[in-house]
């Protein structure tokens, strides 16, 4: 690493304290803080529901301190649900034969805890640091996975659906298939499915590694798991895989903006903390009489979720900046991959530490502990012929480029407005429509990255 450069950690520009909390928690921390208390002790039996047994809610208006049935703190097992008013807990070794026992201890399901969530990608350079200076950063840089995405997910599709009086045995299947929906994610993520779009199609690979593992067999004599079903529900086909992709964008969003704005200032930070529990969002979704739909209760909540999603697009997933080495282990696995030395079955069983081993001993000089962005400049266009037309006319050396189409804004996503059905773009003001659009053309265009000659 060049002297002048710098390593910057998460806590390069942190959030206020409390920052993902509720707008009530830091009160009682700190007089529980000041008292050298551990929290409000509470039981977890106080905190059941006969609804779902299993899961759990716990509150976050208040520091609590939550000790099982032996007395026990359940620690780092309680799973945290950023800008929302609860957390939740499941016993994942009570009971075996139980809907998350069988998950938690199913190896496709524990393998996601070696996946980052977002991989390659990094925090957006704000604007007033010095251009001058080469910023690296730590490999990944977001410290989340697939595994906590995922159980999140599970969990909220179970809490929701016995809310809305389903019973055990009709959302069993689908809390699995919830819980398991990323279970063909190729090791490294996102970054390797383009080494192999079709072969390592998360989708197309799902039913796959569930009968590799027995798993689908097995689930269907246990939970009465229907194969078929789960692969149209994991393609957002019908009610319930409406509904899974909808929780999946929740999970991810909050996960994702939790470490995004603890990081770096912008509109992420800025509107959650403007909205502290934007995502008790969860909380509005309603079936139809029929169950045929499902609806969000609370127009305005709904909008400023979709929002925070499309800010989240905007400075991270898909801004430049962010994605200017999210191709580096792409280009790195993919002669390996066509050679056969690195399978598709390798990648979907292996995680990501095994792919650094992999990689490591054919680019022993390439792979690193950190990465930077400013080793290539980047540059967008309206058009693909545009692109090309610069890159001959300055005669760069082509890293790798993109097209990028955009993001779903949720704006057909139905809600109950005064006593109607509509879509959220019909129950919402024009100028709000627009701000969901505008944030999305602002993530749509053809890019270049690139080496000056």
């Amino acid at each position: 690493m060049h002297p002048t450069e710098e390593v910057l950690m998460l806590s390069s520009s942190p959030a206020p304290f409390g920052f993902g909390q509720h707008p009530k928690f830091e009160r009682s921390f700190r007089r529980h803080k000041k008292r050298f208390s551990l929290g409000e002790e509470i039981p977890l039996s106080e905190l059941s529901d006969s609804r779902h047994p299993e899961v759990f809610i716990i509150p976050r208006d208040r520091f609590l301190y939550v000790v099982d049935d032996w007395g026990d703190a359940i620690g780092f097992e309680r799973t945290t649900f950023p800008f929302s008013s609860t957390d939740f807990y499941v016993d994942r070794d009570e009971k075996k034969g139980s809907l998350f026992y069988e998950l938690d201890h199913a190896d496709p399901f524990f393998r996601l805890g070696g996946i980052s969530q977002l991989g390659y990608l990094v925090p957006p350079r704000p604007e007033e640091w010095d251009k001058s200076v080469s910023v690296a950063y730590t490999v990944p840089q977001f410290s989340h996975t697939r595994w906590v995405h995922s159980l999140l997910v599970a969990m909220l599709m179970e809490v929701i659906l016995a809310r809305n009086g389903f019973s055990q045995e009709e959302r069993t299947p689908v809390v699995l298939t919830a819980g398991c929906h990323d279970i063909a994610i190729p090791a490294g993520g996102d970054s390797i499915k383009r080494v192999d779009p079709k072969g390592l199609d998360e989708e197309e690979n799902f039913a796959w590694v569930l009968d590799r593992y027995g798993l689908a067999e097995k689930w269907a004599k246990q939970f009465g798991f229907d194969l078929v079903l789960a692969k149209e529900w994991i393609r957002g086909q019908g009610v319930f895989g409406r509904l899974l992709d909808t929780i999946d964008k929740m999970a991810y969003t909050a996960l994702d903006c939790y470490y995004l704005g603890g990081t770096r200032p912008g509109e992420v930070r800025n509107l959650c903390l403007k909205h502290p529990l934007i995502m008790d969002v969860w909380q509005d979704i309603q079936f139809t009489p029929d169950r045929t739909e499902f609806v969000f209760t609370q127009p305005e909540r709904l909008f400023r979720f979709l929002l925070l999603r499309a800010y989240e697009f905007q400075e991270l997933l898909f801004n430049p900046y962010s994605r200017t080495l999210d191709l580096f282990l792409k280009k790195l696995v993919k002669p390996l991959y066509r050679k056969g030395i690195i399978t598709g079955e390798q990648l979907l069983t292996g995680d990501d530490e095994w792919l650094r081993q992999v990689l490591t001993q054919y680019y022993p000089d390439e792979v690193k502990c950190y990465i930077e962005p400013e080793e290539l400049s980047w540059k967008k266009f309206d058009t693909a012929q545009e692109r090309r037309e610069f890159c001959k006319k300055f005669k760069i050396m082509v890293d790798h480029s993109e097209h990028i189409t955009g993001f779903t804004t949720g704006l057909n996503w139905l809600v109950e407005n005064k006593g109607e059905i509509v879509p959220l773009r019909k129950a919402i003001s024009r100028r709000k429509v627009e701000l969901l659009e505008a944030v999305k053309a602002w993530t749509v265009g053809y890019h270049v990255y690139y080496k000056r000659p």
